[in-house]
């Protein structure tokens, strides 16, 4: 069980929040390993608050595959399959998708150059072959999006999945070098994302999925 460094001092109101930020971040960078069992009373000790958030945290991560319960048992983190990583990058690549259609459309000037400069940041990481990088450019890339579609379900969907997608697509083979055909990607993307032009930006980010991650 990981030390969960430092106590949680919040409004009632944002504690459950942050309880369940703090154990899917533990999940997320293996602090929690896959098939480690835990203990609400460890965690809310760690924590310095009441079992009962941590018990509403740990539902709401069920609910996400990231946990698993069997009543009177055990509480424990989901396994990953290749299964579930293949699912987390399907889902992934159309959800990215969608959100790049939107947002490219909605954005304004300073939006814009932000959205480009992550993806360039994206496109290094890849280029370096450096997969944790690449996971961590992609995901702030993929949440910028979604939160500039202005949309505040396809926001509060999406991020209810962002975590258990964090943590399977971290263990996939997300990362490889970029060669001339997802490069000629990258560029059309930036350009799409730049002139606004949503419906092209979704197909190339459909495109560009199939070159840089492996299908099962």
């Amino acid at each position: 069980m990981p030390n969960f460094i430092g106590k949680l001092d919040l409004s009632p109101a944002r504690l459950g929040d942050a309880v369940y930020d703090r154990i899917a971040a533990a999940i997320v960078d293996g602090s929690l390993a896959p098939g480690e069992r835990i203990r609400d009373l460890d965690i809310a000790e760690s924590l310095g608050v009441s079992r009962m958030p941590v018990r509403e945290a740990l539902q709401r991560l069920e609910r996400e595959g990231l946990i698993e319960m069997s009543a009177s048992r055990f509480t424990r983190v989901t396994e990953i399959t290749p299964e579930m990583v293949a699912a987390s990058i399907e889902f992934a690549r159309y959800q990215t998708a969608v959100a790049a259609r939107m947002a490219a459309e909605r954005m304004d000037d300073v939006a814009r150059d932000h959205a480009l400069a992550l993806l360039d940041e994206l496109r290094a990481a890849l280029a370096a072959g450096d997969r944790v990088r690449a996971c961590e450019r992609y995901f702030a890339s993929f949440m910028f999006l979604v939160d500039q579609t202005e949309n505040p379900v396809f926001r509060s969907l999406t991020g209810e999945a962002r975590f258990a997608l964090e943590r399977n697509i971290g263990q996939g083979e997300f990362a490889i070098a970029v060669d001339e055909a997802s490069g000629a990607l990258f560029d059309d993307l930036r350009d799409a994302i730049r002139d606004g032009e949503g419906v092209r930006a979704e197909q190339i980010i459909l495109d560009l999925f199939d070159v840089v991650t492996p299908q099962p």
